[in-house]
This record gives structure tokens, sequence and C-alpha cells, in this order.
């Protein structure tokens, strides 16, 4: 055991401690310390009611830092959720990155081969469209890089 000599109030007082823990004592006493000259001119002429003044308001400071920080526990909880939920629709913005790409990869592939002849009547339809592989390729690369945005990434390679 240790012992270490606060001052509070113009006093002395020797205080036991673990080994070690002289520095953090000192601090805790320094900062009942400044609680105490905070009373000022209402000090008491009884020491165990200026210190019980002094220690009512470092409770005080730290009910209103345990709250401050259930506050901030409760916007990290609720910062988790959207991330959560950022991520789920990352994941479908990259399955319908996937399902784009697919398709315009059968798009190109069906316009470089001979197509059976649509029927006379038959209305043109997106598929027509020479331009549209590569537009739903360039359409694929876009979200791809949105999604790694969202994630906090680099576009990807």
């Amino acid at each position: 055991m240790s012992e270490v000599t606060l001052t509070i109030g113009g006093r002395d007082y020797a205080v036991s401690c673990a080994d070690g823990e002289e520095a953090h004592v000192a601090r805790l006493g320094a900062a009942i310390d400044r609680k105490f000259q905070q009373l000022g001119r209402n000090v008491s002429t009884k020491d165990a009611q200026n210190m019980l003044f002094a220690a009512l308001l470092l409770a005080d400071e730290l009910h209103e830092a345990r709250k401050e920080g259930e506050a901030l526990r409760s916007q990290v909880e609720e910062a988790g959720a959207e991330r959560e939920t950022l991520a789920a629709q990352v994941a479908e913005a990259r399955r319908a990155v996937e399902a784009a790409r697919v398709e315009a990869a059968r798009v190109e592939a069906a316009g470089t081969q001979p197509a059976a002849a649509p029927p006379a009547d038959a209305a043109p339809t997106l598929f027509d469209d020479p331009e549209l592989g590569p537009a739903l390729e360039r359409f694929a690369d876009l979200l791809e890089t949105c999604a790694d945005k969202l994630e906090g990434k680099g576009p990807s390679t």
C-alpha cells in the first residue's frame, strides 16, 4: 500500500491507495480541490460539509457525463442499424449490377448472332438497339462504383 497526501481546501489529508495508483488518486484529489474552491465564500467551517458539497458537484458532473454517454451510445446503435440497412441496399444494388451485366452480355451476344426476323407486324423492342449492351455495361459499372462508395471503399477494379 502507498500513501498520498491530498491538499483540499488548504488542508492536507493522508490517503492510502494501492501501489501504482498514487498519480490517479492525486488527480482525483485535485478535482475535489477544484470543486472545493468553486464553493468560494460559501465555504463553511465544517470540513465534512464542504467535502460533501464538493463531492455533490463532482457527482452531478458524473451524472451528466453518463447521460451524454447514453445518448451517444443510442446514436451509435442507430448508426449501426442504418449501416445494416445500407449494407442490404448495397447488396441488392450489387445483385442488380450483376443481373445488368448478365443481361448486357446476353444482349451483346444476341446482337452479334444472326437473329430470326421478327414478324412484319411486331413493334421494335428495346433489345433491338445495338447500343444497349454497352450502355448496360456502363450503367452496371456506375452502380458498382456507387455501391463501393456507400460501403466506404474506393472504386472496384
